[in-house]
């Protein structure tokens, strides 16, 4: 799906919206003769950005989009001052018409207004925990971008808020059921950061850990790709392989991500670890640094699991979602870049059916061990013991 296409006619440029748009979302641009009810339906949402002084063009939008989506997912950006075109949307029964004398923000606004909207109407069906909890990392997701597009500090409150919605929602409502609302979300990267976070946090309360543990891998998962939203979402969401240059590009996000973080000086050192060294392995083979060992601490170990399993069976648009069992048949074949003991425990949760559904997590687990994430001790080990290489 694309979140954005812009409708242009011969008589008009796009609208200067278009490039900040691109910047958060999956824009496409096409000339509004050439638009149809299979590239429409492509679209989450539609800019109109028209004189519609051609019926023949009229005639298209007619047909290409029903009387609910001119209602509900199409914004009419007016070209000027010429009341037709008003008339003409109108008569469409478009209903949200911005000047094109209006700032961007508002244009951007009217966007997310509707993609808000539209997660709200699919997440009406899940629990109200679950769907708070989404809402709550949709709202993450975008307050993230926007700092890191603006250079600002990034906000700790709604970061820890939403880790809290998520622990609750996989607590009580089971994985699996956050998992599954986790796909309802449009965007694939904001998708990916909520399933990491779900698993992460997941593996935490299966591991037994203590509450302030289970919110750092929790945050820290949330945060893993932060450095990702400076790049483009054309090339981070792109439909098919990754050429060379972008493959460089994408790998600077852990670098990017630690910088932004540290900068922005609000955030644990043990966060910005992980963001930096999540696509390190214990063998020494990964970037950016090429690190081993000991110097890859116990939290990033927990969230490079989390990752590497939910980008193996997350669905993307090159390819469909891989089964847990063959994710982990494929995770065991990393032999020696992995931490082998949180490696056989996170298998036991992912292959344990019961612990995935269960709504109500492990009670008689929670806050039972002492916080050891903070203090660099490994989760598996006992108070005194020597971190694990």
């Amino acid at each position: 799906m694309i979140d954005v296409i812009i409708l242009v006619d011969q008589d008009n440029a796009e609208p200067a919206i278009g490039s900040a748009l691109a910047l958060a979302y999956k824009v496409a641009r096409i000339p509004l003769a050439a638009a149809n009810a299979c590239r429409l339906a492509e679209a989450r949402v539609v800019i109109l950005h028209s004189s519609l002084r051609r019926q023949s063009e009229v005639a298209l939008l007619a047909a290409g989009l029903d009387e609910d989506r001119r209602k509900r997912d199409t914004i009419y950006v007016a070209p000027g001052s010429d009341r037709a075109g008003l008339v003409q949307a109108e008569a469409l029964g478009i209903e949200c018409v911005i000047p094109n004398f209006r700032p961007p923000a508002d244009i951007h606004s009217a966007v997310q207004s509707i993609l808000n909207r539209n997660l709200s109407t699919h997440l009406a069906g899940r629990s109200p925990r679950v769907a708070k909890a989404v809402e709550n990392g949709d709202i993450l997701y975008r307050q993230l971008g926007a700092a890191m597009r603006a250079d600002r500090p990034l906000p700790p409150e709604i970061l820890g808020a939403t880790a809290r919605a998520i622990s609750e929602a996989t607590r009580r409502e089971g994985l699996a059921g956050w998992l599954d609302a986790v796909k309802l979300h449009h965007s694939g990267t904001c998708r990916h950061m909520l399933s990491v976070a779900g698993n992460g946090s997941a593996f935490g309360q299966f591991l037994g850990l203590h509450d302030t543990d289970i919110a750092m891998i929790t945050e820290a998962c949330l945060l893993h790709d932060v450095g990702k939203l400076f790049i483009p979402i054309t090339v981070l969401e792109k439909d098919g392989p990754l050429s060379a240059g972008e493959k460089r590009v994408i790998n600077t996000h852990p670098a990017r991500g630690a910088f932004a973080l540290q900068r922005g000086g609000r955030s644990a050192v043990e966060l910005i670890q992980a963001v930096r060294d999540h696509h390190e392995y214990l063998d020494g083979s990964g970037y950016p640094n090429g690190i081993s060992g000991s110097s890859i601490g116990p939290l990033t170990r927990i969230v490079t699991l989390a990752d590497i399993y939910s980008a193996l069976t997350e669905e993307r648009s090159y390819k469909a979602a891989m089964p847990p069992r063959q994710a982990i048949a494929i995770m065991s074949e990393m032999k020696g870049k992995l931490d082998d003991r949180l490696f056989a425990a996170f298998r036991s949760m992912v292959l344990e059916p019961v612990f995935a559904t269960n709504r109500g997590g492990r009670e008689e687990a929670r806050g039972v061990r002492a916080p050891c994430l903070k203090s660099g001790r490994h989760p598996l080990d006992r108070p005194g013991q020597e971190n694990a290489a």
